[in-house]
């Protein structure tokens, strides 16, 4: 089947992956570990090795299937040719030539990981032992199709769903820090997510909103360029989303530019576009910033809500638009740690979850990742114990940032403090919109992995 005719989610599922996979100078198709470990269950992640390797010193991925290399067709034979399946092995050698094996058989979404389980494994991120992994069949991944009518969630079905293979896995907190990214809690992602409002961009803007308050002055566009330079530099990836209504309202506005049209009327496809948003010609990009900084243009509400209710939420006017106008000029000038995100349809979640971990957390904590998809349900998915620590690193962050800010100033010690009752006051404010009368839940995760359902009413 060709891209332009699956349905919206499957396509985006393709072009996201077809964008972040990239080839050896041997031509092996790779992707990377950070993006295994956000992939959904939409994804075949396919092993190997041999048994004793799979349940070895190295471990294996959480929710993998096991089809040893001299089995290889039958991935072909169940998975189609539009399946879109990651090969893994112990390095990248073995899996690299499954993945370009599967290739040759007709396969046109497939990938190694990149680095192995030896990567996987130094990075941080969580393995199995289990032996029933070998019980696990190789089955053709079925199309996300979203549950009509808004039916509330239960605690039944998110029961069912965490305690699925692959529903969840886990990265320690500290390999988090340096590779991982905050995803908005937005329940149109099918990926596994570590879930705050509005992402890396909503709590940028938040930490940005809490340090005019306390400064009690506003910053700069140029000032808030710069913080996000270096905010990227210290923390890593940076995320934030939009989603397909949004991108095609774009699009026509777009094509219908005196300045831009012409440049894209021969776009085709989805490909097209995401290449000239990623590196717009550059006489183009300030008319290009002009409307991406607005809110129409705006696919999260999170953010949205912020821009357009700036007193509600405690934030400057225009502080918002500050931000995008850093992103997107970051972006285009080559940051590779910009991540920005396309959800496939509107908004139809069917309850909020709060994901939590006993104890306190530290550095070595593993903090689950949660699928927004629950049988086709859609769910908000918070991490709030993840906020809070985070937050406390970005007021640090931008503590030392002001030393540059203004070296003659002093540091406003309890930013911290406001950054946190900020972030409560953006959440309450988010959800009393975007998730009005739907049920609330915790699903909090043991040491043991195990977890208990709660609903919160």
């Amino acid at each position: 089947m060709a891209l332009h005719e699956l349905p919206p989610p499957e396509r985006l599922l393709r072009v996201n992956f077809m964008e972040r996979r990239v080839r050896s100078s041997a031509g092996v198709p790779l992707v990377s570990p950070e993006f295994v470990a956000e992939s959904g269950r939409r994804v075949t992640v396919v092993d190997v090795r041999e048994a004793s390797q799979v349940i070895g010193p190295l471990g294996h991925l959480p929710g993998v299937v096991v089809v040893p290399f001299r089995e290889l067709s039958r991935v072909a034979d169940v998975v189609g040719p539009d399946g879109v399946v990651i090969v893994v092995s112990n390095h990248s050698d073995r899996a690299g030539k499954a993945a370009q094996f599967l290739e040759v058989l007709g396969l046109r979404y497939v990938a190694a990981m990149d680095g192995g389980m030896t990567r996987w494994k130094a990075m941080g991120l969580a393995t199995s032992r289990d032996p029933r992994v070998f019980d696990s069949p190789l089955q053709a991944r079925q199309p996300l199709t979203l549950a009509s009518g808004n039916e509330p969630l239960t605690r039944e079905r998110l029961e069912r769903h965490v305690g699925r293979p692959g529903a969840v896995r886990w990265m320690r907190l500290s390999a988090f820090l340096l590779r991982g990214r905050r995803s908005c809690v937005d329940g149109r992602d099918d990926h596994g997510v570590i879930g705050t409002p509005g992402g890396d961009a909503g709590e940028f803007a938040l930490a940005l909103a809490a340090y005019e308050l306390a400064a009690q002055r506003s910053l700069t566009r140029a000032q808030v360029q710069w913080l996000l330079q270096e905010y990227v530099d210290t923390f890593g990836r940076f995320y934030m989303h939009s989603d397909t209504p949004t991108g095609a309202k774009f699009v026509e506005t777009v094509k219908a530019d005196p300045v831009l049209g012409p440049a894209v009327q021969a776009f085709t496809s989805p490909l097209d576009w995401r290449a000239f948003m990623r590196a717009p010609p550059p006489h183009l990009q300030q008319r290009l910033l002009e409307l991406e900084v607005v809110p129409e243009a705006l696919g999260c509400g999170h953010l949205k809500l912020m821009m357009t209710q700036p007193a509600r939420y405690g934030v400057r006017p225009g502080l918002v638009a500050d931000v995008l106008h850093a992103m997107w000029s970051l972006r285009w000038g080559g940051a590779p740690e910009i991540d920005f995100v396309v959800l496939g349809g509107e908004h139809n979640e069917a309850g909020v979850v709060n994901v939590v971990v006993d104890g306190e957390l530290w550095a070595f904590s593993r903090v689950p990742l949660l699928s927004p998809n629950v049988d086709g349900h859609q769910v908000f998915i918070n991490h709030p114990q993840v906020a809070v620590y985070l937050r406390k690193l970005v007021a640090e962050f931008l503590l030392r940032a002001e030393e540059k800010l203004h070296p003659d100033e002093t540091p406003h010690a309890a930013l911290a403090d406001a950054m946190q009752e900020l972030g409560a006051k953006h959440l309450s404010a988010t959800l009393s919109v975007l998730a009005k009368g739907l049920p609330g839940f915790e699903v909090r995760f043991h040491a043991d992995e195990t977890c208990e359902v709660k609903a919160l009413g």
